[in-house]
């Protein structure tokens, strides 16, 4: 009860009333519910974009959908059909880009055979490729899992069993850029938060020192003990969660029953999303050097020797392939407006550490670019296909190739797609010069490390 203006005692609600009302709002609960009871149908996605958060995630998972878009060369060329994840949010930046499934976003639930519960039904992929004959993919593309300390673990565990791994893809920009773009990003998101009501803090979660209040103090708040202890708990849990699901068999174990009885795994609230909290990344995310080495070595272990090259990964997961690949000659347009062709060769670079594909956010705004990183995780996912239907690699990469093309080197080439960035809404928190030579003094073995991929 609070008296109004008039001084007369009224019932007001709650204030958290107005965030639940507000998230109520932006998910999906029947939805959920009806994936994850037929997740047992569903299939895994053929490749993961894991992030990093403000480089270029989800304009590249733009592109890649817009593959369905580029019309085949001839009436003869299969269509290339890329399903998107299903998202819990209603939101036009996550919508048909992530799932957020391995950072707990489903009450905490990261169950690895449930991850499928965000993917096509196993009968569309059937009618896709035996009856329309298309080129059927699907991916996930969530920015927060290269820096979860416990994403790399559950995925693997949700392959385990499988003919290969998924294809991993990591989106890297400036290191300095990548700090400055997500710590404006999510100190929005709070001034959002602010005006649903939410402006109490966790503290039993996130510590008294969340949220920093300058980007020097979130560098800090990185380095202090409380994150890096929650971070090495978190990565601790997920591993001792993966091995006991080992000898999960969905056959015996009956997962439907598990999820109806409460025996699924899940992630206690400390560590959902990241352990500490979002601005907590900040001083880690840039590190790609670090967190890809995480995943190699966890894909290393869990798939050793099931595949040609992964069981190699563990002996050579610090050196760095930068290599020109030739690709080989195939049909491309000649002219968009003609539809003739010629039969032409590219040279182009492929970046990849171990397992994980890298794509420079620089390589997002140039079609030449673009189509020199795309090409070698588009040709894996190529690979997968022909092992599953028993077709010619060269027919399929023929009709990837023209799609990419025509998605690339067209006169309507669109650079950005979506989620660009914005300025911050409170100006107190703006970094300072101050704050720029401290994060390229903090920075400088990591913005090495990516100077030496444009060298190539």
């Amino acid at each position: 009860m609070k008296k109004d203006a008039d001084g007369h005692n009224r019932a007001y609600p709650h204030p958290a009333m107005q965030s639940f009302n507000t998230h109520l709002l932006m998910l999906r609960p029947l939805e959920i519910l009806f994936r994850f009871i037929t997740a047992p149908l569903r299939v895994l996605p053929d490749v993961i974009v894991v992030g990093e958060t403000r480089c270029g995630t989800t304009n590249l998972c733009g592109h890649i959908v817009s593959l369905s878009l580029m019309p085949p060369l001839s009436g003869e060329q299969m269509k290339i059909k890329c399903y998107t994840p299903f998202c819990a949010w209603v939101h036009p930046e996550l919508d048909h880009k992530e799932t957020f499934y391995f950072v707990g976003h489903y009450l905490g639930i990261v169950d690895p055979y449930f991850y499928r519960m965000a993917f096509p039904l196993k009968i569309t992929r059937w009618w896709e490729e035996k009856i329309l004959g298309n080129f059927f993919f699907c991916f996930d593309g969530c920015a927060q899992y290269l820096s979860s300390p416990s994403a790399p673990y559950l995925i693997a565990s949700a392959y385990r069993g499988h003919e290969s791994p998924p294809i991993l893809v990591a989106c890297v920009r400036q290191p300095v850029d990548q700090a400055m773009s997500w710590w404006k990003y999510e100190n929005n998101a709070i001034s959002w938060g602010e005006t649903i009501g939410l402006k109490e803090w966790n503290t039993n979660l996130r510590s008294k020192q969340y949220p920093p209040k300058t980007i020097a103090d979130a560098i800090e708040f990185s380095k202090s003990k409380f994150v890096q202890s929650a971070c090495l708990d978190a990565e601790k849990l997920a591993g001792n969660l993966v091995q006991h699901n080992c000898a999960y068999d969905p056959k015996t174990t009956r997962p439907l029953y598990n999820l109806f009885t409460g025996k699924i795994m899940r992630l206690p609230s400390w560590a959902i999303t990241w352990p500490a909290g979002q601005l907590s990344t900040i001083g880690r995310s840039g590190n790609y050097a670090q967190n890809i080495k995480r995943y190699n070595d966890v894909f290393s272990k869990a798939f050793e020797g099931q595949c040609d090259g992964i069981s190699n990964i563990g002996a050579s997961r610090e050196r760095k392939c930068n290599k020109r690949v030739a690709v080989s000659k195939h049909q491309i347009p000649n002219n968009a407006s003609t539809g003739h062709s010629k039969e032409t060769c590219h040279t182009m670079i492929e970046n990849q550490i171990g397992l994980v594909h890298i794509v420079p956010i620089e390589c997002q705004s140039n079609g030449r670019a673009l189509k020199s990183v795309m090409r070698p995780f588009l040709s894996d996912i190529v690979q997968r296909c022909v092992h599953r239907r028993k077709l010619s690699y060269t027919t399929l990469m023929s009709n990837m190739d023209g799609a990419i093309y025509k998605l690339c080197m067209d006169d309507s080439f669109v650079k950005t797609r979506r989620n660009s960035s914005t300025a911050l809404s409170n100006s107190e928190v703006e970094p300072g010069q101050e704050d720029l030579a401290m994060l390229e003094t903090y920075f400088e073995k990591d913005t090495a490390w990516y100077s030496s991929l444009a060298e190539h």
